[in-house]
């Protein structure tokens, strides 16, 4: 607080936003020798590069959870002009009767994806920034193997590459 001295009496009065500011930044080695107009522009890029940080490492991490925590139903299969049906062996029906076919990334790498009359095809996967690769499938490596463009939202994923399409929903309705 500082001493404001009036006629009548000492008056005590908190120090102002910008007084405050200047007390603070002027400790700063390298930014306190600045004119405030300097720091508070300093301070703000600064404040929002952290806030932009924050927002894309939350962003990152939330649809690292949607790809890994959910299990996608598979709605579309495309490659080239040409659309597949799957029909994975041993696969669940839902209450209308309908098949469900799914497919799984989960967190190690593995994952799990529809076969064509036969089981369940198992591959690897790892992603980087805005692509998911599948590599190593164990069958219909001609049809999943390959680097595909993702995009993602709570209900909805789709993988796309120059020549294939996989799309699915979390309740099996695209």
């Amino acid at each position: 607080m500082r001493h404001t001295y009036s006629y009548f009496c000492n008056v005590e009065k908190d120090p102002t936003l910008s007084e405050q500011f200047e007390q603070s930044t002027s400790r700063i080695p390298w930014l306190g020798k600045q004119f405030i107009a300097a720091r508070v522009f300093v301070v703000a890029v600064l404040a929002t590069a952290g806030i932009t940080w924050a927002m894309v490492a939350n962003q990152t991490s939330s649809e690292k959870d949607m790809l890994t925590k959910t299990v996608w139903c598979v709605d579309t299969i495309m490659v080239g002009t040409s659309r597949l049906q799957p029909n994975s062996l041993g696969v669940r029906t839902d209450l209308t009767r309908a098949r469900v076919e799914s497919m799984q990334l989960k967190p190690g790498g593995i994952a799990i994806l529809p076969g064509f009359n036969s089981a369940p095809v198992h591959a690897k996967w790892k992603s980087e920034e805005i692509y998911i690769e599948i590599y190593d499938a164990d069958t219909f490596g001609n049809i999943y193997n390959g680097v595909y463009e993702y995009f993602i939202t709570p209900e909805f994923l789709k993988l796309q590459s120059e020549d294939r399409l996989i799309c699915g929903s979390r309740n099996g309705q695209y």
